[in-house]
């Protein structure tokens, strides 16, 4: 299945108190093919959370910058990048590990 997912990075900007605010920006946009490849459950401060992982291949020829504040929206949905490599040497291909965020 073929899905649309923009890539945003984010730079941040100060804010009243002193501090910064995200800020995200589209660098781009592209189709993909986007399956959840595993889920687990866990305790974090006395809650049960639920941590899912996801591959998103996708092609696009744009010189990107990816960094730990970048992320992914597809379908709606904001995944932090966790991983990212060339997929099998093939140019303009690229494989993602994505975490979903709650």
């Amino acid at each position: 299945m073929r899905q649309i997912g923009t890539f945003r990075k984010n730079t941040p900007v100060a804010n009243d108190s002193g501090g910064y605010d995200d800020h995200y920006t589209d660098v781009l946009t592209c189709r993909g093919k986007l399956a959840q490849i595993k889920a687990n459950k866990a305790m974090e401060q006395g809650e049960i959370v639920q941590n899912k992982s996801f591959e998103w291949i996708c092609r696009f020829q744009t010189a990107i910058v990816i960094d730990a504040d970048s992320i992914w929206v597809i379908a709606g949905q904001i995944y932090r990048i966790a991983d990212w490599e060339k997929v099998d040497q093939r140019p303009h291909w690229y494989r993602f590990t994505l975490n979903q965020w709650q």
